[in-house]
Formats: C-alpha cells, sequence, structure tokens
C-alpha cells in the first residue's frame, strides 16, 4: 500500500494522532464505526516540502498580541495551500484504494486529524475543519483544505497561549463513510459543566455538524449513571429518542468509558435506527482530584423530595452546631475543632431543592473515632450507604492527639445512655420553657430571642444522639456478627427478632395514643357525625373554642403531646396536627371506619413480646455466645430505645422552630413584606434575621423568582448521588420531562427488616401527602420518615428503595408486625400502582404473582 495511504486496521495508525487511533480502536472493539482510512501527516509534509521554510518564517514574523498580524499571517499561509495540488500518483492510489474498499460509497467525511489534537493535555477542539457530504470528485481539494485549517487564526492563537511548537503541527486526514443520518448528536460521559455521574446527551435531525453548529433544534438528555434515572429538555421541533435507542447510546457510551477509562465525549449518528460512532476525544476540562460527592443515603428519609429554602438553612446550621459540639467533646484542644471546622460547617448541602449529606465530611469525622476500620462498615450498612467506597487516608492529626480522641470518645461511648437520660429531662425543660414564653403576638426581635435561647439550651448537648446512633449501630452489628458465627439458617429473621419487642419505644406512642382516641370517637356516632361536618382548620378551631368534652380534652392534649408529628415533620413548610388540625380529624375519621383493624392493631401495640432465642439458636449456642447474644442484644436495644426518644422529641424541637417563624411570616404579612404567610419558608434564616436586624429585603420579588425556582427542581428526578468535580451547583432548566428507565422485574429483594410474608397489591407512593387509599396494600417507595406511622398502621406490607435494619420504616414495622423490606434498588421503577407481589420479610424475597393467585 501507498505510504500515505493508512488502513483503519493498521497498527501504525497510532501515528497519525489521538483521533483516528480512536477510531481504530473501537473498530476493534467492536463499536459500530463508518469505514474509514487514513492520508498520512507525511502526504502533508510531502506537498509542502517547497513551501515548509517559507510558512515557518512567516509565523516567526507574527506578533500575537495583535489581532490583525495574526489574521495576517493565517491569510498568508492559506494562500501558499491555494496552489497546493495532490500529487497525480497519489490521487491514483487514492482511487485505487476508493474502488477496492468503498466501491458502493458515493459520499465521504473528510476530518482533519492532527497528531497533537484530542491530547489529554491540547483537546484543540472546534479548531480544525471538517467536510462533510464530499463526493469523490471532490475529495483531494477537501484534503488540503483540512491542511490549511492547521494554520487558522484560532490555531494560531491556540498555540501560541498553550506554548504549543509549530513545527509540531502535523495533519493527517481522514477520509470516512459518510452516514447521511436521520439523528445526530453528542454524548459526554461526564457532564461538561462538572457532574462526573450525570452523561449528558444532545441530538437533532440531520447530520452532526448541524447539531454542533446550532442549525437544527436540540433535545438534551442528562442521565444519573448512579441511578438510571434521565430527563431531557427539549426545544419546539427537537426530536425525542426512542427508549431502546437511547438506551443503546448510554450502553455504547458504557462500553467506550471502560476502553478509553476516562471521561470523553462521542459523535454518533442514527440511520434507520442503527446507531454509528463518528469519533471520540477525552473530555479536557474535567478534574477528579478534588471531587465533592453528594449522597442523600440516610437523610433523604428526614428530607424526602423538595426541601425549602427555610428547612435547607435551618438544617445546615443545626448539623453545623451539633457536630461542631461533637468536636468540642471529643478534641483534646479548640484550635483543633476550627482547624476542621469548614468541614463540620458542610456535613450536609443542597442540590437541585434536595438534602443530601456531603459523604467525605462524614468520613473525615468517623475517622476520629476509634476502631474506625471496623465501625465505618457497620455505619455504612445502617445508614444505607450503596457505594461503600471512600479515601481511606487518615485525618492529618498527630500521634497524641489521636489517642486523646480516642480516649475521649470511649469515655463518652460509656457514658452515652446516661447523657442521652440527661438530655431528655434537658428537653423537657425547653418545651416548659417554650410554652410559657411563646406567643402568637410576639415581636420579630422577642421571636428571634426565643429562638436563640431555646437553640442556645438545646444543641449544647444534642451531640449526644450522634454518639448513640454509633452505640446502637455498633452493637447491632456485633449483634448480627455473633449470629452469623452460628451458621443460621435464616440470618435476618433471628436478627429481627432480637432488635424488635421494644417495651413503650416513643415512635409508637404517637400512634398508641392516636389509636386511642380513634376508638373513644369510634363508640359515639352523635360524634362521629360532628367530626365529619368539620371540613377546614378555621371550623376545627371554632368547634374546640365552643365545645367542652372528654374528646375535645383528649384532642388538645393529643396535640400538645404529639402536634408536631406528622408526613415529612422535618421540613418547616410540612403541615402538622399543630398547625393544621383539620388533618388530626381526618385521621381519626380514617381509623373509624375500620373498627376490627382498629382493635387489632391497638392489642398488637398492647402486646408486645419481648425478644428471645429460638430453640434452633439455643441447641447451637455455647455458654459464652448466649452471654454475648444477651449482651449486644440488650445494649443495641437500649441504643434502639434512645434513638427514637431523640427522634420524637427532635420533631417537637422543629415544631417549635416551625411556630417561631411562622409567627415571623405572620408579621411579615402585616408589614406588606410577602403575600401570604408561607411564603417565610422560601427565605433563608439569614435573610430573615438580617432583615429583623434592618438590613433591607425585597422579600416578594425574591420569593416568586424561588417559588419558580423549586417548582422547576420538582420536576427532576431524584438523584441518590451526585459526584462534583469542584464546586457544588443547581441545576437550570426551561422544561423537563423526567423518565426512570424500567429495570428486570425478576429476581427483586432487599434487605428483610420485619418477618412474615405477605401476597397483595402495591401502591407505588411518590407524595405521602397525596395518598389516601393503603389499607390492605403492600406500600412501595422510595424512603420513609417517622411521619408515615399513620400510614403504615393501615398497610399490609412497606418496601423501600432506601434503609436499613435501623431505618424508621425497619423499626416501626417490626413493632407494628408488618412485613418489611429496605434498600430494594429502582423498586418505584420496577413495579407500578395495581401490580400484584409476593414479599416476605424474613428473607427480602420479591417476587410476581397473578391477580388470580394473590389472596388479598
Amino acid at each position: 500500500m501507498n505510504k500515505y495511504i493508512m488502513d483503519s486496521g493498521d497498527e501504525e495508525i497510532l501515528k497519525e494522532g489521538s483521533k483516528a487511533y480512536n477510531l481504530a480502536k473501537m473498530k476493534n472493539s467492536s463499536i459500530n464505526v463508518p469505514d474509514f482510512f487514513c492520508i498520512t501527516h507525511e502526504c502533508m509534509e510531502y506537498h509542502l516540502k517547497d513551501s515548509a521554510d517559507l510558512i515557518e518564517k512567516i509565523i516567526k514574523n507574527v506578533d500575537f498580541k495583535d489581532g490583525k498580524s495574526i489574521e495576517a499571517v493565517s491569510q498568508s499561509i492559506k494562500e501558499i495551500f491555494r496552489i497546493v495540488e495532490l500529487d497525480e500518483k497519489i490521487k491514483e492510489e487514492i482511487d485505487i484504494y476508493l474502488e477496492k474498499n468503498f466501491k458502493e460509497v458515493s459520499l465521504f467525511s473528510v476530518r482533519s486529524s492532527s497528531l497533537v489534537e484530542d491530547s489529554k493535555e491540547f483537546s484543540f477542539a472546534g479548531q480544525f475543519d471538517t467536510y462533510l457530504n464530499v463526493s469523490r470528485e471532490d475529495l483531494f481539494q477537501n484534503i488540503v483544505k483540512c491542511w490549511s485549517s492547521l494554520y487558522s487564526q484560532n490555531v494560531l492563537k491556540y498555540n501560541y497561549h498553550k506554548s504549543i511548537s509549530f513545527s509540531s503541527l502535523k495533519m493527517s486526514v481522514i477520509i470516512q463513510e459518510m452516514i447521511d443520518a436521520d439523528l445526530s448528536g453528542v454524548v459526554f460521559t461526564a457532564n461538561p459543566q462538572g457532574i462526573l455521574n450525570e452523561m449528558v446527551l444532545v441530538c437533532g435531525k440531520g447530520t452532526g455538524n448541524q447539531v454542533v453548529e446550532d442549525k437544527v433544534e436540540t433535545t438534551t438528555y442528562y442521565y444519573n449513571i448512579t441511578d438510571n434515572l434521565y430527563y431531557y429538555e427539549n426545544q419546539l421541533k427537537s426530536p425525542i429518542l426512542k427508549e431502546s435507542i437511547f438506551e443503546s447510546i448510554i450502553k455504547v457510551s458504557d462500553k467506550l468509558t471502560s476502553i478509553f477509562e476516562k471521561y470523553i465525549d462521542i459523535e454518533f449518528s442514527i440511520k434507520h435506527d442503527k446507531l454509528y460512532i463518528l469519533q471520540v476525544r477525552p473530555i479536557t476540562t474535567l478534574g477528579d482530584k478534588d471531587v465533592t460527592i453528594l449522597d442523600n443515603s440516610n437523610i433523604v428519609e428526614s428530607y424526602p423530595n423538595i426541601t425549602l429554602p427555610l428547612t435547607d438553612s435551618f438544617v445546615s446550621e443545626a448539623y453545623y452546631r451539633v457536630f461542631k459540639a461533637l468536636a468540642m467533646r471529643c478534641f483534646p484542644k479548640r484550635a483543633l475543632v476550627e482547624k476542621y471546622d469548614t468541614v463540620l460547617r458542610e456535613m450536609v448541602h443542597s442540590a437541585n431543592g434536595r438534602m443530601y449529606y456531603k459523604i467525605s465530611n462524614w468520613y473525615t469525622v468517623l475517622k476520629f473515632l476509634p476502631f474506625r476500620k471496623k465501625i465505618i462498615p457497620i455505619w455504612q450498612e445502617m445508614m444505607g450507604v450503596n457505594n461503600k467506597e471512600h479515601e481511606k487516608k487518615g485525618n492529618d492529626i498527630t500521634f497524641l492527639q489521636k489517642i486523646k480522641i480516642y480516649l475521649n470518645a470511649i469515655h463518652e461511648a460509656f457514658n452515652v445512655t446516661k447523657e442521652m437520660d440527661r438530655l431528655n429531662l434537658n428537653f423537657l425543660q425547653v418545651k416548659r420553657y417554650f410554652n410559657e414564653e411563646y406567643k402568637e403576638d410576639l415581636s420579630n426581635e422577642e421571636l428571634v430571642d426565643l429562638y436563640d435561647s431555646v437553640a442556645k439550651i438545646l444543641l449544647k448537648n444534642w451531640d449526644i444522639t450522634l454518639l448513640n446512633d454509633i452505640y446502637a449501630f455498633v452493637f447491632t452489628g456485633l449483634l448480627k456478627a455473633e449470629l452469623e458465627k452460628l451458621k443460621l439458617k435464616n440470618l435476618e429473621f433471628e436478627t429481627n427478632k432480637y432488635i424488635s419487642g421494644i417495651s413503650n419505644i416513643e415512635s409508637l406512642k404517637p400512634i398508641k395514643s392516636l389509636i386511642e382516641l380513634s376508638i373513644y370517637v369510634s363508640s359515639d356516632d352523635k360524634l362521629i357525625g360532628e367530626l365529619s361536618e368539620l371540613n377546614s382548620n378555621d371550623m376545627v378551631c371554632k368547634y374546640l373554642k365552643n365545645t367542652s368534652s372528654d374528646f375535645v380534652e383528649k384532642f388538645e392534649g393529643y396535640i400538645d403531646a404529639y402536634g408536631d408529628r406528622a408526613l415529612e415533620e422535618l421540613k418547616l413548610e410540612s403541615k402538622t396536627f399543630r398547625t393544621s388540625p383539620i388533618l388530626l380529624v381526618d385521621k381519626i375519621l380514617e381509623y373509624t371506619r375500620d373498627k376490627d383493624r382498629l382493635e387489632d392493631r391497638y392489642q398488637t401495640l398492647c402486646n408486645k413480646s419481648e425478644s428471645f432465642i429460638s430453640k434452633e439458636m439455643f441447641d447451637k449456642c455455647g455458654f459464652v455466645d448466649k452471654k454475648l447474644i444477651k449482651l449486644f442484644s440488650s445494649k443495641a436495644l437500649i441504643g434502639i430505645k434512645n434513638r427514637e426518644s431523640s427522634r420524637l422529641n427532635r420533631s417537637r424541637v422543629y415544631g417549635m422552630v416551625r411556630s417561631i417563624f411562622l409567627a415571623i411570616g405572620n408579621n411579615l404579612f402585616k408589614d406588606r413584606k410577602i403575600d401570604h404567610i408561607e411564603d417565610i419558608f422560601y427565605l433563608y434564616t439569614d435573610e430573615v434575621f438580617e432583615y429583623i436586624k434592618g438590613k433591607e429585603y425585597d422579600f416578594k420579588k425574591l420569593v416568586e423568582y424561588r417559588k419558580k425556582e423549586y417548582k422547576m427542581y420538582e420536576e427532576l428526578p431524584a438523584y441518590s448521588r451526585l459526584i462534583f468535580s469542584e464546586e457544588i451547583f443547581n441545576k437550570n432548566h426551561l422544561n423537563i420531562n423526567s423518565t426512570p428507565i424500567r429495570e428486570d422485574k425478576s429476581g427483586i429483594g432487599g434487605i428483610p427488616c420485619s418477618n412474615g410474608v405477605v401476597e397483595g397489591e402495591i401502591i407505588v407512593i411518590e407524595n405521602p401527602k397525596m395518598s389516601r387509599d393503603v389499607k390492605d396494600k403492600i406500600i412501595v417507595t422510595k424512603m420513609t420518615d417517622p411521619g408515615w406511622v399513620f400510614l403504615l398502621t393501615l398497610a399490609k406490607g412497606i418496601i423501600t428503595e432506601k434503609g436499613s435494619l435501623l431505618s424508621h420504616t425497619a423499626i416501626i414495622s417490626r413493632e407494628l408486625n408488618i412485613p418489611a423490606i429496605v434498600g430494594v434498588n429502582k423498586v418505584t421503577s420496577i413495579f407500578k400502582s395495581g401490580d400484584m407481589i409476593r414479599m416476605d420479610g424474613s428473607t427480602g424475597k420479591i417476587e410476581r404473582v397473578s391477580d388470580e393467585a394473590c389472596t388479598k
């Protein structure tokens, strides 16, 4: 073969630049690449052998600080190329090659392929020319045009600024079969804006140049690699890909990522539903050294869906204060606390209106603990962290500091239960103080003073709850490990028995009291009739004010004790029984509609059995095993019980904060600073406090903007993990169409956390506030929070995407004797409402059954 023509299968093709090499590598990996060959860089050198010195001389005279000078030099060199014509013998060789290998091809794409292009350091993206739909007759002159693009103004400036030697500017040319595409586009295997686990796909009608040059309307897809979820933003007449085509593009992109082991952008075309890959190049604008990872593992249980700015800012500040207090408790010197202040300040972060853990910061904190190599895997399992990879390197502290921290942490661990008892007593004092001081007619300044007083007292010792969580996690993990040594037939079944049956657990008190109140109402038809006529908060308040009865006393007593427990109760914007008593009336009436179920649930709650050793386990246990199992289970139960107590008290704390800010919102409404009292939730805490101190804000304008912003966020898929290459940022779109990728429905399973087997109809719940008909159905959802207890009492079973043995779903379902499975990947995408399934809460297995076979 002529030395100026190189076949795509030639091993020497690497010498013709990354673009040609990448095409050959893909073709050898069975990627569908249109046939191509190269005109080598030596061909250009041969044709410029008489002009090389002149070109070098012209370039030496350029003034790179003068745009006109660069333009003049570029034009001078291009004049040289205008008189260049391919050697007749080389033309003949090319014609022979085309006749032999491309006989049926009439049109080609002619692509520049510089030897320094698409490298790790230098992309030259869009700098060199490509010519499409080139006929055989025009092929030779377009090869020369590609050569001349080596000396365009942009390339000359790029070379100068990147300090690239002009002598290294060598150009081969790729001749490729032209695909007369129906659709074309580009896939970025990482979002160039800086999200490493999000692919971006842009497509439009026709050939790729139409898309790249914005000559056609395009659709942009955003695909989260972690969750296999995507959405798209389309323009008026832009194409929507068939799902099968989209999935094939993603599949090929995954394969190319593994082949090239780097972030790349991929040009593709589609003709008659067949996918062609035209070229790949590295994305040189992304780094992966200082990545920021946001993970919603456990926090999504407390803050599902969209979380508004007021809650976002309050939660961030609360986490900071609590973790800083923990550091003050365990670190030997304040200077060390201040050293890690930035880490402690960003334990949580919001993105696109949703709350996440800044997971790397959590690992930083956990690495201060003794036995971290044992504790971190247990913490990951109990928190439901799916991706367990993390930086193994320890923290930057001295050996002496490490010893002191270990000793302090161990000392605090031995005092966790005593400190939790003290915290609960302290909370009762705070609650009493708040009830005495809070009045709806307080001024904004007085409300801020009350807020500061409550926060100062509460947050001083609230950090002990973090150590209690570790306490509960560790002993549950030790219990499971001890049981695992016995090689039981059903480890999960036995473990679940040991961490259920907690006497008088705080989380169940609200539901037990509500059931008692509902039983009281169910026996009085007149009272049921009176409550049925109430349909607004104003009517409920008027009824309570004008009625004197045992029911009113019980109703108001319930709100005083448990009025802050509700769906999504840790979001300040959520409506609770305290802020919306009509919700409690509706819930009571809902419960009274099934008196048998009501009585059955009450008996279940009143007759909880303590954990025990089964005969199978008894026969396998030695004396030491029995003692260890008893010790670990008792400690785990104490930790779980204290954890649930602090969770209920936490909802009450949020109730206090909610009341304070609603009162401030009412004052702002009266002063005509906002249009509605609830608009306060669209402001950040700093903005509210700064306004009260005298800083001017146009709150109405801010609220109007944020309402639009958060409405857009609601349309985005709820990703479990976001990996940013640098700074965290929020999305901004004009329109969004969210689409989950359907998964295979066979072989579904998760973590069994409450024993029992049931069959029934699924109800998939995206928003619990909109769901009512859950009775005798199996709830399928992403996660639950403590407020879900009111729904779970009516359900047949519960399956969640998130969770662990110590998640709220697990704890409450065990105490209610409702089968539960958590950690089922993408289950809300796999099933839909109305599907009939069988679930085994003892093994975690889920399977489809027919309507006829399902026993309701």
